[in-house]
């Protein structure tokens, strides 16, 4: 029943969303062709009254009514909510591509989709821990070998490269970063912990792309070259939200960027190969030389 209401709920918000205003009316066409609508249901003025109310609640998302002539329009007066809200942009955009695509099942061979390694499972009771500040038992055991055993307190989930990870604090205060797929085993237990205070997920992962974090490494301010069609990319979909383009010119463009330079991002500034150049800092652009020198080993 909860799954079919927050169903009902983005299917509102995103309706009204890609369409602006509409009558009550209109809204009631388009609810009887949703493919959420599997039962038939006809949306009653009342039952849309108390979507709205509950959208309000649960959302922070207002949607109001401007009496025009004759015409009683609705619209989502507070869009910036969405954008604002990074959980709620992405449960509506997720809802969003899911009703485009069921509404074209039958080219489903033709739709082709990235998949999320297993570890889904676990994702439910963390959330539960998450929400009831309860700590869960787990058992690990990552690619190479290293195991770990013993209960932990949840801080945060964070998807990352197709993967679910959570970021637990241990009982001797540690914080470390395990990967769902990689869980051999998790039990939510009845202990109650205290999150603390001065913890903000945002802010703990704020200057590091990945999932990496908490590292000895500081801050650095970083200048990368783009070539060929990268600039392009990086335009659309910045590495990193400090990333500022500083100049182009002949074919090539200079970013900044403000951040740890972890593992993860150096994966990310190889993975672009000879389109990325990495100008500033030194000490980052002598470790890339390296890297690069290891890799031509392996094929010498």
């Amino acid at each position: 029943m909860v799954e079919l209401l927050l169903k009902r709920y983005l299917w509102l918000i995103d309706t009204l969303k890609r369409n602006g205003e509409l009558t009550f009316d209109e809204i009631a066409d388009k609810w009887d062709t949703s493919s959420v609508n599997d039962s038939g249901s006809v949306l009653t003025k009342r039952t849309f009254y108390n979507h709205c109310q509950a959208i309000a609640r649960h959302f922070g998302i207002d949607i109001e009514c401007r009496r025009g002539r004759g015409l009683n329009l609705y619209r989502i007066v507070n869009p910036e909510t969405i954008e604002e809200n990074s959980l709620t942009k992405w449960a509506l955009d997720s809802f969003s591509l899911g009703e485009l695509l069921l509404g074209n099942a039958d080219i489903a061979d033709k739709i082709l989709l990235e998949d999320i390694p297993s570890g889904r499972e676990w994702l439910e009771p963390l959330l539960t821990s998450l929400q009831q500040n309860r700590k869960v038992d787990l058992t690990y055991e990552n690619f190479v070998g290293i195991k770990f055993s013993g209960i932990v307190r949840p801080l945060c989930v964070k998807l990352f490269k197709r993967r679910w990870y959570v970021l637990a604090q241990l009982s001797d205060g540690r914080k470390r970063i395990f990967s769902l797929d990689r869980i051999k085993s998790l039990e939510l237990t009845n202990k109650k912990f205290n999150c603390p205070e001065d913890f903000s997920p945002k802010e703990y992962f704020h200057d590091v792309f990945g999932i990496i974090a908490g590292v000895d490494r500081k801050v650095e301010n970083i200048v990368i070259r783009a070539y060929a069609e990268l600039p392009g990319y990086l335009r659309s979909l910045p590495i990193h939200h400090s990333q500022k383009e500083l100049e182009s010119e002949d074919g090539q463009t200079d970013f900044s960027l403000r951040l740890i330079p972890t593992f993860d991002f150096i994966q990310e500034l190889l993975l672009h190969r000879d389109q990325l150049e990495v100008l500033q800092p030194k000490s980052l652009r002598d470790e890339i030389t390296e890297l690069i020198s290891k890799m031509k080993f392996h094929y010498e």
